[in-house]
């Protein structure tokens, strides 16, 4: 602790940050170079590899389920039509969410750029580690799509806490009134950790915004802690860079919670958006002749989610990938590896595939543009 500089005490922090602090224009989002991102890419290849061939192993070598379901049909086809319309969604609640915002700071509403916004912030999610990437790129999405930077800075951070605490809220429901969903203490346990780190970021941001005296003693606490550990190199800097951020945070995202009713609408669809995703095993599972209820299902999906929190992986995965199999493999049915393939796919590949597909699609509009200048 005596690592951290005598001129550094929460009570004289400088916490008035004004406005002006704020960036006018956001930063691109820097980008690795291409070392790290093929070694990154190597080794998300080869742990995602190898958690499927560890579960599939499992899968193959048990003796045959009691309950193998009806044939696959019509009834299968429609439950994997579920599935997608969930991912769906998904993406319509975040797509209106930003429409709803740019409409109240009185700046353009396009459905494209929302959708946009919506779709590749869950695409940098997705592809950087602790889902690190997607406000970031947003903020400079819509900077550069002719938002205002107040706007661009307070769209992303007033979606990223409404969806943080939606599914906040959604576990606290499933913790609350359905805890017996599963049996593993230890999954239990680190879902209760999981979903108390999830809320610490939202909450900050509204300590900073309502008492920043206070926000300052927790960030000085934690830098402590941090240095103690030898995790933290630059005790004196790192204070100060979190104290800016946070008062930047939330002087952007005074710019949304002005308004009342525009909060309990972004929590309602933040609600909406978290119970969709976590909806996807209840169909999926039904498409591969399993038998189970829709909130026991709903619940067990909370739980996983809120447990691999602490993974810091991109997307979380070969956490999530073990987390699921291990979770739904106390179901006695068929097809357990290929329902978390397909729940895999559509909760977390298939917004990196839409993704890609709006980069490739823009880029032959940009393109086609270009050939009529010329």
């Amino acid at each position: 602790m005596n690592d951290i500089p005598k001129d550094i005490n929460e009570e004289k922090l400088n916490t008035n940050i004004d406005d002006s602090a704020i960036p006018a224009v956001p930063e691109q989002p820097k980008k690795l170079n291409k070392t790290k991102k093929r070694i990154g890419l190597i080794l998300f290849i080869l742990l995602n590899a190898g958690v499927l061939i560890y579960t599939a192993s499992l899968e193959f070598s048990k003796p045959a389920p009691k309950y193998r379901g009806e044939p696959f049909g019509l009834k299968n086809i429609l439950f994997l039509v579920g599935a997608i319309m969930c991912v769906a969604l998904v993406l319509i609640t975040e797509t209106v969410k930003y429409m709803l915002m740019m409409r109240h700071l009185g700046e353009k509403v396009s459905v494209k750029c929302a959708f946009e916004t919506a779709a590749l912030g869950k695409y940098y999610d997705s592809i950087t580690p602790s889902g690190a990437g997607g406000q970031p790129f947003q903020i400079w999405h819509l900077y550069s799509h002719g938002y205002s930077s107040g706007a661009s800075s307070a769209m992303p951070l007033s979606g990223f806490v409404t969806m943080q605490f939606g599914f906040v809220f959604l576990a606290l429901f499933v913790f609350i009134f359905n805890n017996n969903a599963i049996s593993k203490t230890a999954l239990k346990v680190t879902a209760y950790i999981g979903a108390f780190v999830y809320m610490i970021v939202p909450v900050m941001i509204i300590i900073s915004a309502l008492a920043p005296q206070i926000a300052a003693k927790i960030v000085v606490f934690f830098v402590k802690i941090g240095t103690a550990l030898h995790l933290v190199k630059q005790p004196k800097k790192s204070i100060m860079k979190s104290v800016k951020a946070l008062k930047n945070y939330s002087n952007s995202l005074k710019k949304i919670t002005n308004n009342v009713r525009l909060v309990i609408l972004l929590l309602a669809l933040s609600l909406v958006f978290q119970t969709a995703l976590c909806s996807i095993p209840y169909f999926v599972i039904h498409t591969f002749g399993g038998n189970l209820g829709f909130f026991r299902a709903l619940s067990m999906c909370v739980f996983v989610y809120a447990a691999i929190t602490i993974v810091p992986t991109p997307g979380n995965s070969g956490a999530a990938e073990g987390s699921f199999y291990l979770l739904f493999s106390q179901l006695e049915t068929s097809g357990l590896f290929w329902a978390m393939l397909v729940w895999r796919f559509l909760c977390y590949y298939s917004f990196i595939l839409i993704g890609l597909i709006i980069y490739g699609y823009n880029a032959l509009i940009k393109l086609r543009n270009k050939k009529k200048e010329t």
